[in-house]
């Protein structure tokens, strides 16, 4: 078992001593161990990740996946270079079809971490994130972004879209009837210079003249979270609280009534949550937690076990191939290391 001393984490990694002093087991859940250890054999047929990463964006656009940044070093260890700054495309659906489709390498950007991507159009749209601007052996120093941009596959190019009202990172984005939400995460800038975001915002994607939104006064603190939309509401999942440390909390957000409301909390303790990944498809809700679990929101609103997967992971991405699959990206887990697997679960019927 990983044992850390709490005063030197503290020191190497300031921006994470609430972790360090929160409880032994968010330590352990958080740390990463190499990725040369023992792995379970793959059953996906997918072409592997080019690179392993955690904390990074993903998302489906007419049958492509495209990843972008995530880090890509030891676990808690970030200084520059441990962050991608390429965008990567693998043509799903061709490969499915014929088997010819490979990794693409797209254009580059920002080196980033804890950001957001979503689907617009026929391109991506990357929303925050954060850098680190030190080099081995100086102390580190992370700074969250309010950059946003979207990708155009025709010019092969990120053209800047309007910033976000703060720098953020560990939060997630999601899109619902043409606005994108961001919700969650804090705002780094430098050692011992930390805000967690009390705010919740939205972006009317195809309004020339479109600014950042607020949303009604968010009743919540939390980043390492996921965002998800299902049956017209959006749904908080999981996280990192400010006070209390990882949480199995869900918060549902209606944008007809512009109110919030809870939701039953997802099963198990609170490392359940934390670094959860979701999203929706066939008419579902699903979550994929670090137990292993995939579950699922009932018509009663809880939440009951669909399946236990081969690979548990966190800080990954899960994505709908269509509305009978799910696919996972990335990720790690605390004894085997960080994935290169893509897993397609199966989750409806044909």
């Amino acid at each position: 078992m990983l044992v850390l001393n709490p005063s030197r984490a503290s020191r190497r990694f300031p921006h994470m001593a609430f972790a360090i002093v929160a409880t032994c087991q968010v330590l352990v859940a958080t740390e990463v161990v190499a990725q040369t250890a023992a792995q379970p054999a793959t059953s996906a047929e997918l072409p592997p990740l080019p690179q392993v990463v955690t904390s990074f964006g993903a998302a489906m656009v007419d049958g492509s996946l495209y990843v972008y940044g995530g880090h890509i070093g030891e676990a808690h260890e970030y200084m520059a270079g441990d962050q991608e700054k390429v965008l990567r495309r693998l043509d799903i659906a061709r490969f499915e079809e014929d088997g010819s489709a490979t990794w693409e390498t797209l254009a580059e950007s920002t080196p980033l971490q804890g950001l957001a991507l979503v689907p617009h159009g026929n391109g991506v749209i990357r929303i925050g994130g954060f850098n680190a601007r030190n080099t081995e052996p100086s102390p580190q120093d992370l700074h969250s972004t309010d950059e946003v941009a979207r990708y155009s596959p025709e010019t092969d190019q990120w053209t800047p879209l309007p910033s976000l009202p703060e720098p953020r990172s560990s939060h997630d984005a999601v899109v619902l009837d043409g606005k994108v939400y961001v919700v969650g995460g804090w705002g780094m800038a430098g050692p011992g210079n930390t805000t967690w975001h009390k705010t919740a915002w939205s972006l009317e994607l195809d309004k020339p003249d479109a600014r950042w939104e607020p949303l009604p006064e968010v009743p919540f603190v939390r980043r390492a979270l996921a965002l998800a939309a299902h049956d017209g509401k959006l749904y908080v999942l999981g996280g990192m609280e400010q006070e209390g440390g990882p949480t199995t909390k869900v918060n549902c957000f209606d944008p007809a009534t512009q109110t919030w409301s809870e939701v039953s909390p997802l099963p198990g303790q609170g490392m359940s949550g934390f670094g959860c990944a979701a999203f929706a498809t066939g008419g579902h809700l699903y979550v994929s937690t670090i137990s292993g679990e995939l579950l699922r929101l009932t018509d009663e609103a809880t939440w009951e076990v669909v399946e236990k997967l081969e690979r548990a992971r966190f800080f990954h991405r899960m994505l709908p191939l269509d509305s009978q699959r799910l696919l996972i990206v990335g990720g790690g887990h605390m004894e085997y290391g960080k994935y290169k697997e893509l897993d397609v679960i199966k989750v409806g019927e044909e």
